[in-house]
């Protein structure tokens, strides 16, 4: 029957393939799915997005090379409260790893925004000072003006 789906226990020849299969990831990423969908003729699970793309360009199973179209995908409906973690963030050197991926992250912007904050302050510094010459120069400026005056006037 067309879009459902009928999951048989493994043969014992398929053993290697069932482990495999166990963790419910994508057959060309390898990744735990956000979007699941099944191929009703291979039964492989893919990410919605991946597969989509790739039958659209070959129209073929991206594992068994067998003509698919996108008809022949079928949503895996899943609880949206619930998102699937990343298989590297199960374990802890995945763990390690992404937190040592967010460290370098973190101290590379600290490090940007140092750089940008010396420029900020190096323009600052050359604003009040050219705000200052101005302010000593129309102060001349306004002495000798009147002394001009005084001049004249006397």
């Amino acid at each position: 029957a067309r879009g459902r789906l009928v999951f048989a226990p493994p043969r014992r020849d398929e053993g290697q393939e069932a482990d495999k299969m166990s963790g419910l990831v994508c057959a060309m990423s390898g990744e735990t799915p956000l979007d699941p969908v099944v191929s009703v003729k291979s039964g492989n699970l893919f990410e919605k997005g991946l597969v989509t793309k790739y039958v659209q360009e070959s129209g073929t199973c991206p594992v068994t090379g067998e003509p698919l179209s996108l008809d022949d995908l079928v949503s895996v409906k899943s609880s949206s409260t619930a998102k699937p973690r990343a298989t590297s963030a199960t374990s802890l050197p995945g763990m390690f790893t992404a937190f040592q991926a967010e460290w370098d992250a973190l101290v590379l912007e600290s490090f940007e925004l140092r750089k940008v904050l010396d420029k900020t302050r190096q323009e600052l510094s050359h604003a009040l000072y050219q705000h200052d010459a101005a302010c000593r120069v129309i102060a001349k400026l306004i002495k000798e003006r009147d002394q001009a005056r005084a001049d004249l006037a006397s």
